[in-house]
């Protein structure tokens, strides 16, 4: 037994390692194998790496604004706010304490203060309207119902501002006129974690004894506020300031509103409409492939090109209607009251229309006559006459002697007299043959009749942005829709057509609700990237800073993509703060219409 033992010993050496025998071929297959495997650990550590990158430039880019939306700011007061209540806070006053504030301080700015927060009128009228007109209610004090603004006093400007304007307006307007609010510094939010007794030091320091020799103040008191947030919802219903701590985004975002209501209303109906067609009624042709090429193409186009493309077409091309002229928007189609106190006073003895009916008490023209200069100055004041440009000088001047019964001549001249006229960039003399009137008198006429037909409509307006912004995302929506469209199996066809369907009954009953969801989703997310863009609408002429809200689409406006362009090539350091605040709001804007497109495609999607 023992000797069997040591001759065969216990252990690992009593069985020896197998040499693996491998089939034709196959040590070469397992080898392939390997190579794969790494090859796909490399890829996933790539994307890992990948995803890792893209979430750290996510944070950076929310930490870099929180860090500026945030912090420490240094406010001087030109008058300390306790001083003008004698004690408490603005935010407790009512609106007849504030408007007292406002009349005592800067009683002769209250007109200029209605005309920018409560006027009804355009500021064109503004000077010429009655109270009850600049309000908007009929209901107005009788007493001063039918007075101008500058006629009635102060006290009663202020009890205008005081029953029509709203607390949040009559406390900034407190802030920004009377106390002068003012941010002398500002720090981000790491400085104020980390170094908050050194910037204070500063700002109480350094900072203001330069502001006050910068002011040549004697003496003036700094407050340090910590852990300041420049986003608040007074950041949301304040409109814009040149004061960094009293501006808002109001105005910004009621443009970025109406902006997305015009896309959605021109670019959905028609990009749904252009998919349906060239999925459902389209030949599979030469010239409908080249038409989906081009679509395709479209939607790599750079935005500026549609922003000159918008600016040719919808800014100056079709200016008088997308500024609202051909439908008496932001125009005053001229009257005959208007007309006649425009011409009579050419007239020795003037012109007078009462009742309805025009007389002359001059020796120059009878009623005939009369009428006819008015219905001259009707005729070249309508805007549809001047779709195409304003109307020829020799034109205007031959309808203008035909009416008088006078013989004039026209002529170019290089060289001015007095009463020449310069219009439209040349000078012309206007030689009386033979008529009632003296060169000077025709001069006045002609001069007048020239500037009621100098027309300059304003197309840029909210409505050519959102034209241009429809036109920029449609390639978009078209091509989303075709997807979700063809998405839909050919047997939903089939069986429509198979139980006696059209083809539009089945596309509307049928095709269109199970697409509707990738329609929907495509639209939602082609919005959010309109919502964003800056270059068109810089193009098309948003305004940089705009006091007042767009009340219709053919209104001036700004977004807030331009907002935060302005806001960032300031070179005061408060506004890159308030910036970094519009851009979380504009975030939250994107992030919102991002998570609608996921709800909706998520609720109401089928699955075939």
């Amino acid at each position: 037994m023992a000797s069997r033992n040591r001759h065969h010993p216990v252990g690992a050496e009593a069985f020896p390692e197998k040499t693996k025998h491998y089939m034709p071929g196959e040590k070469a297959f397992y080898q392939r194998l390997e190579k794969r495997h790494q090859r796909g650990r490399l890829g996933r550590l790539f994307n890992l790496f990948s995803v890792s990158v893209a979430g750290l430039a996510l944070i950076a880019l929310f930490l870099n604004v929180a860090n500026e939306a945030f912090g420490t700011i240094g406010v001087v007061n030109t008058i300390e706010p306790a001083a003008l209540t004698g004690g408490p806070a603005l935010d407790t006053l009512t609106n007849e304490e504030l408007a007292a504030i406002l009349l005592e301080h800067v009683g002769r700015r209250l007109r200029v203060f209605i005309r920018d927060t409560i006027s009804q009128v355009p500021k064109e009228d503004f000077t010429k309207a009655t109270v009850t007109e600049i309000v908007g209610d009929p209901n107005v004090d009788p007493a001063i119902a039918d007075e101008l603004l500058k006629s009635i006093s102060h006290e009663d400007q202020a009890a205008l501002l005081a029953k029509y304007a709203d607390n949040a307006t009559l406390r900034r307007l407190v802030l920004e006129e009377v106390v002068e609010q003012q941010v002398i510094a500002s720090f981000p939010l790491s400085d104020t974690i980390f170094n908050f007794e050194t910037i204070k030091a500063q700002i109480e320091g350094p900072i203001l004894a330069d502001y006050i020799k910068r002011q040549r103040l004697e003496a003036a008191e700094v407050t340090v506020i910590r852990f300041h947030s420049w986003l608040d919802s007074e950041f949301l219903t304040k409109p814009m300031s040149s004061a960094p701590a009293l501006a808002g985004v109001r105005t910004a975002l009621i443009g970025s509103a109406g902006l997305m209501i015009v896309v959605v209303l021109v670019a959905l109906p028609i990009g749904v409409g252009a998919a349906i067609y060239l999925e459902e009624y389209a030949h599979r042709g030469l010239i409908n492939r080249l038409i989906e090429t081009n679509v395709r193409n479209l939607a790599g186009v750079p935005s500026i090109i549609y922003g000159m493309l918008g600016l040719a077409i919808f800014v100056r091309a079709l200016a008088p209607f997308t500024s609202g002229m051909v439908f008496h928007v932001n125009f005053e189609a001229p009257t005959i009251e208007t007309v006649v106190e425009r011409i009579s006073p050419v007239f020795v003895g003037g012109i007078t229309y009462e009742n309805g009916a025009l007389s002359a008490d001059s020796a120059q023209l009878d009623e005939q006559s009369a009428q006819q200069l008015v219905d001259v100055f009707l005729r070249y004041g309508t805007p549809s006459l001047t779709m195409q440009g304003n109307s020829d000088v020799s034109e205007m001047a031959d309808a203008l002697a035909e009416a008088l019964d006078m013989t004039v001549d026209v002529v170019v001249t290089r060289v001015s007299k007095p009463h020449d006229i310069e219009m439209r960039g040349k000078t012309y003399r206007f030689d009386v043959a033979e008529g009632s009137l003296d060169d000077e008198a025709f001069d006045a006429l002609m001069s007048s009749l020239a500037r009621s037909n100098s027309f300059s409509p304003n197309g840029r307006t909210l409505l050519s942005a959102g034209l241009t912004l429809a036109l920029l995302i449609l390639p978009i929506i078209i091509i989303n829709a075709q997807e979700a469209i063809r998405a839909v199996p050919y047997t939903i066809r089939e069986a429509s057509y198979g139980l006696g369907a059209t083809r539009w009954q089945t596309i509307w009953r049928q095709i269109l609700p199970a697409a509707t969801p990738g329609i929907m989703t495509g639209t939602i997310l082609s919005v959010s990237r309109a919502v964003g863009e800056t270059a068109p609408l810089i193009v098309v002429g948003a305004a940089t800073f705009l006091l007042t809200d767009p009340t219709s689409p053919f209104s001036q406006f700004t977004a807030m993509p331009i907002q935060i362009y302005q806001w960032t090539a300031r070179p005061q350091g408060q506004f890159a703060d308030i910036a970094a605040a519009a851009i979380i709001v504009l975030l939250a804007l994107m992030l919102a219409l991002n998570a609608v497109a996921i709800v909706l495609r998520n609720r109401y999607s089928i699955r075939f």
